[in-house]
């Protein structure tokens, strides 16, 4: 779900423009990687911007979908 919702901007993207140094994968075999890494690093972010644990939060929410 996290990883759907940080990817959701990027379904109207008509062009990306990737900026990359260093070795590893350029260009589109990049992207992947990229949002893995942001979808990693979203739960410490949150809390420490905002001090709810995302973690806490979901564990409250059970595991229904409705």
């Amino acid at each position: 779900q996290v990883a759907e919702a940080v990817a959701q901007p990027l379904l109207g993207t008509r062009r990306v423009t990737l900026v990359a140094g260093g070795s590893g994968a350029v260009g589109v075999a990049r992207l992947p990687g990229e949002i893995l890494d942001v979808v990693t690093r979203l739960p410490s972010a949150v809390e420490a911007l905002t001090g709810v644990s995302v973690a806490q939060v979901r564990g409250g929410l059970g595991t229904s979908r409705g």
